[in-house]
């Protein structure tokens, strides 16, 4: 669904839009952290952002890596269970919308509660997929379906163009496909980059 929240609010001239504000983040900055539960919600425009919690340990665990045209942040609908962390992977630029306003815009403009829905169903489509692969895949392809999943190319908030796949470490990986980074590691190794291609820029930790 091809729709821009903040040119469709500011091309009908919608009450209450000089509340969206926009930020400029430096990489690796933390924008929200547990045990912090009201955010704002904010729009990607620019670079990527990975979410995640801590492990008991205290380790970072990824949930997703977000690109230009993601929202995230705490809606409040969970009852205090929400226990998140996002960090910028690049310099990014956001635009951070109210919460009060964002409910507001999203129950109450059955155009933009349409498009919302849409962002919530993709959102949960992506989640149920990616349980599916770390359930019935083996190590090979599910390290092969997270590669094309990141494919995509995006622009920081400095300009510079970035291969989604290139901002993930293994560890991110890992995580994402429920396997360990060693067998990350070793699949790509051994498996997918046996043909000629070079090694993935994928770190070993953030």
């Amino acid at each position: 669904m091809d729709f821009s929240l903040f040119n469709y609010l500011r091309e009908n001239e919608v009450e209450g839009i000089s509340q969206v504000k926009a930020l400029e983040i430096e990489k690796g900055e933390l924008l929200y952290q547990p045990p912090q539960r009201i955010t704002p919600i904010y729009e990607i425009v620019k670079g990527a952002i990975r979410i995640g919690s801590y492990s008991p340990n205290g380790e970072e665990i990824c949930f997703d890596i977000l690109k230009p045209g993601d929202f995230f942040g705490n809606l409040q609908y969970l009852n205090g269970q929400f226990s998140e962390f996002a960090k910028s992977l690049t310099p990014v630029v956001l635009r951070s919308y109210d919460l009060a306003f964002f409910k507001k815009i999203t129950t109450q403009i059955p155009t933009v509660s349409e498009w919302f829905s849409h962002k919530l169903v993709s959102r949960w489509c992506r989640a149920e997929d990616r349980l599916f692969a770390v359930r019935s895949l083996n190590a090979q392809e599910k390290v092969q379906r997270i590669l094309k999943q990141f494919q995509e190319h995006i622009e920081d908030g400095t300009g510079r163009k970035h291969s989604i796949v290139n901002l993930l470490t293994l560890q991110d990986m890992a995580d994402l496909t429920g396997m360990t980074r060693q067998t990350v590691s070793k699949v790509i190794k051994e498996e997918l980059f046996r043909s000629g291609h070079k090694r993935s820029k994928l770190r070993s930790l953030a």
